[in-house]
């Protein structure tokens, strides 16, 4: 089964509230949930996210140079249909949370790699990991230190970019497995990306009747 492109929201804009919530509708089967967050300057100050009140896993933060903590969290198998996700964060600069979700997803063993990447005084940012399964998908969170970014190659934008958070993804099946970058573009400033591999639900075998096995057909 092949991954595919499920639903994004756009989230919450950074606010100072915490929890920071919104509404994520998932569908189809083997699902996943992808949610990227921006917290404090000093420190990573998202403590936890949750979908449907279920605990995410943090999968890696950056430090945005100059600029806050990005980080991107993931939950397999998350619960169809409308639910909250929340946000819990201690910074006193603010939020703000994006989310995407896909199906087609291996459901463990995730994810099946990742990295962090940074840049600064420039107008581009790619970021290459090396995927270890097949034909899986890559997805990118990224924080520009200006209101402006979009999809460069090997990107496919799924929520808003006029802000300076946003969710990327490969939208492309790898393989074979190997290095594989995403580029994303912003105007002239910093920015950093967190990113991803997931491994799709692998294929399966059908098995040989036996008594074609015994007449040695394989």
């Amino acid at each position: 089964m092949a991954i595919a492109f499920d639903a994004f929201s756009d989230g919450v804009n950074f606010t100072e509230s915490s929890p920071l919530t919104w509404t994520h509708t998932c569908t189809g089967s083997d699902r996943l949930l992808i949610v990227g967050t921006v917290g404090d300057t000093a420190s990573d100050t998202v403590s936890g996210v949750t979908y449907n009140s279920v605990a995410m896993t943090k999968i890696a933060a950056v430090l945005v140079p100059d600029n806050r903590y990005l980080t991107l969290w993931y939950l397999l198998n998350p619960a169809s249909g409308a639910n909250t996700v929340s946000v819990t964060s201690a910074g006193p600069a603010g939020a703000a949370g994006r989310s995407t979700s896909y199906t087609g997803v291996q459901q463990s063993g995730q994810p099946d790699a990742s990295t962090t990447n940074t840049v600064s005084a420039n107008t581009t940012l790619t970021t290459t990991l090396t995927s270890i399964a097949d034909n899986c998908w890559t997805m990118l969170v990224a924080k520009a230190t200006v209101a402006t970014l979009g999809a460069g190659t090997g990107s496919t934008a799924r929520t808003a970019v006029t802000e300076q958070l946003a969710l990327f993804d490969n939208n492309a099946a790898i393989t074979p497995a190997g290095s594989t970058s995403m580029t994303v573009t912003f105007g002239s400033g910093n920015c950093g990306t967190v990113m991803a591999s997931f491994s799709p639900v692998a294929a399966a075998v059908t098995a040989r009747p036996r008594h074609l096995t015994l007449l040695g057909v394989t």
